[in-house]
């Protein structure tokens, strides 16, 4: 089943795509936003009957199957044809080609071959997606560690769930997201050919939006950002062909994905009356479908569980803010500096790319040339310069740009948390307003997609240093216009030489997987504890990676568990690499009753705040020791034939 199930999946939305009869490269388009729609309907519809199994999942997916094939046929058995490689032929567009092919090669391997390791994958992403794995759907959660768990939009974590069973497994965490770049990737391509930039240049420009650090460190990651920014940049591709129907529905999946992509609707809608009433019509009637069939369920079980669409609300309440300018221009402010980004490029070697763009731009001077090839190289210790100089003004304003908690200067590292896109990303960025203003209208509506954005984000969500991540949309909404910076080949050479040497330090000093390994090994030769010991949430992790190994030991793989935990644990390690524990998270007043109404052998608690429920659980009937510093295990001595128990 670990092959069969995605096969079916990608065959029906192979045959549904198809059917539209787009040209190719939509065609790739659409059927990533069929693959994730079979997926989303599939789990909600069979949920309520627990009926999200193999068994169940195989049965759907047969039955999509034969409807796909029918209407394929019934539309004439369409073809989508090929297009001509003849442009990819010449030799820089190749290198290009060639270094994407690298990055997405090694991050494909880490996706499938390194355990999870990054904070909210463990706290929260995958944790869910594994209690609804044991439930046979999508339930809500009691007494659930964190209200992230049940409360945020889970199409994510839906195509995790659909992995878990498959697989049998947690092997396949990270496909979703890795997957999402490719869909990401093709639909720039796509973009970027409607808006009438050659296949060459949009192939370059595909190239650097996989250098970008954000985009290469999020894809071997559970987490959602990925996800998320893939279907406007799907509706965005379609919208400029005139699908106006598919272009909606990915518009009413990406609610469904990440409650900020509505911040990217005012662009996008833009680009919709742009191509026609129409066009704007029938994407209207797409954004009611997809979000009547996929994006709406989860705000209905906050309501039934919550009172409220959008639940509680932690992990969002207290990150919000009343609109005010002041505090808009202040987030506006702080995120701009964080997007200030040379990654893991020293001193050194931006002092030394800055003397080769000297060189080339004297070069260009003396033969009367505009020295825009020297404009990349240049980039990074510009960023340098206008990095502190935009600090102090915000400082003199009273708006000061440096985080109250981290006390960040410009991102210097790798991590898929914190890092922003690399030199040539802020370039691409701040400079799209710029360089699309000679384009048509539709190109400068995209290059507004960051700013608009952010004005947004900054009305109602107080600044974090995490916002770095949620900016993914409106950067590859604006990815199109990469294209404009590798137009030229001595200018896309330059581009090549930085962005290339940023994307492939991003990758190699990963902070949770570095290339060429750090205490433990290399990421692909570590096992679940060996990837904590190595996250860069220190010391948590080696603490983690301890209490793991312990646990292991302790409790048989097919154990019933019982858990109270704090809201930022790594709940997900509770499940075991083949997720045959059955874990069972107990209120934390009640936890002992509960254990014994369960009859649980096995309760892991908490040793933060929740640390006091352990003296619930006393001699004789039970024991409680340590599982490092990391947790406490409480265990019964007796406990009744069958039931939950191992």
């Amino acid at each position: 089943m670990i092959v069969v199930l995605p096969l079916l999946t990608i065959a029906v939305a192979a045959f549904a795509a198809t059917s539209l009869r787009f040209d190719f490269v939509a065609t790739l388009v659409a059927g990533y936003v069929a693959l994730v729609a079979n997926v989303g309907v599939v789990t909600w519809v069979l949920s309520p009957f627990d009926a999200v199994t193999r068994l169940g999942l195989l049965v759907a997916e047969l039955v999509l199957l034969v409807a796909a094939t029918a209407v394929w046929h019934a539309r004439g058995r369409p073809r989508p044809r090929l297009p001509s490689l003849r442009p990819f032929g010449d030799p820089l567009t190749l290198v290009f080609l060639a270094g994407l092919a690298v990055i997405l090669g090694y991050e494909l391997m880490l996706a499938l071959e390194v355990p999870p390791n990054n904070w909210d994958s463990l706290a929260y992403h995958l944790t869910r997606a594994a209690e609804w794995k044991q439930r046979h759907g999508i339930h809500w959660i009691p007494n659930a560690p964190s209200g992230r768990d049940n409360e945020f939009q889970p199409l994510a974590e839906q195509q995790i769930l659909y992995l878990f069973v498959a697989a049998g497994s947690g092997a396949l965490f990270a496909l979703p997201q890795f997957v999402a770049e490719l869909a990401i990737l093709v639909a720039v391509y796509g973009a970027s050919r409607r808006l009438g930039f050659e296949r060459a240049a949009a192939a370059r420009g595909v190239a650097v939006l996989a250098t970008f650090s954000a985009v290469a460190l999020q894809s071997t990651t559970a987490q959602n950002d990925l996800v998320a920014a893939a279907f406007p940049a799907c509706a965005a591709c379609l919208l400029l062909g005139g699908e106006g129907i598919v272009a909606g529905i990915a518009l009413g999946m990406a609610v469904g994905a990440k409650l900020t992509t509505v911040l990217a609707w005012p662009v996008l809608a833009a680009l919709a009356l742009l191509a026609g009433r129409r066009v704007a019509t029938r994407a209207a009637i797409g954004t009611t479908v997809g979000f009547v069939a996929v994006g709406l369920w989860s705000f209905v079980l906050n309501l039934m569980h919550t009172g409220h669409v959008l639940g509680h609300g932690q992990g969002r309440v207290e990150e919000s803010v009343s609109p005010s300018l002041v505090t808009d221009v202040h987030t506006f402010l702080r995120i701009v500096y964080r997007f200030l980004d040379v990654g893991l490029l020293s001193d050194p070697q931006i002092w030394g790319l800055a003397a080769a763009g000297a060189v080339v731009a004297v070069a260009m001077l003396a033969r009367r040339r505009f020295p825009d090839p020297a404009v990349p190289l240049e980039t990074p210790l510009a960023i340098l310069g206008i990095a502190p100089a935009l600090a102090w003004i915000a400082t003199e304003i009273h708006l000061p740009v440096h985080d109250p908690i981290y006390g960040f200067d410009i991102n210097r590292g790798a991590n898929e948390d914190f890092s922003a896109l690399g030199a040539i990303g802020a370039l691409g960025v701040f400079g799209a307003p710029f360089l699309a203003r000679d384009r048509d209208r539709r190109a400068r509506v995209l290059a507004l997609s960051f700013p608009t954005y952010l004005l947004l984000l900054g009305l109602y969500a107080k600044y974090n240093i995490w916002l770095t991540r949620f900016m993914l949309v409106p950067v590859v909404l604006a990815a199109p216009l990469n294209a404009l910076l590798v137009r030229r080949r001595l200018v896309a050479l330059a581009v090549l030489a930085v962005a290339g040497w940023t994307g492939f330090y991003a990758l190699e000093y990963d902070a949770s997987k570095p290339l060429f390994g750090g205490a433990v090994g290399r990421p692909w030769q570590l096992d679940q504890a060996g990837a904590l010991a190595e996250s860069p949430a220190e010391p948590t992790g080696r603490i983690a990676a301890a209490g793991l190994r312990a646990y292991d030991r302790a409790v048989p793989a097919n154990a019933c568990v019982g858990a109270v935990l704090d809201p930022d644990e790594w709940a997900y390690l509770l499940w075991g690499q083949h997720l045959s524990r059955r874990v069972v998270f107990l209120p934390s007043l009640k936890a002992l009753a509960t254990a014994y109404a369960d009859n649980l052998r096995y309760v892991v608690v908490s040793t933060g705040i929740n640390k006091p429920v352990a003296k619930q659980f006393t001699p004789p009937n039970w024991t409680v020791r340590p599982l490092g510093a990391y947790w406490q295990l409480a265990v019964a001595r007796h406990v009744r034939p069958g039931g939950c128990s191992e």
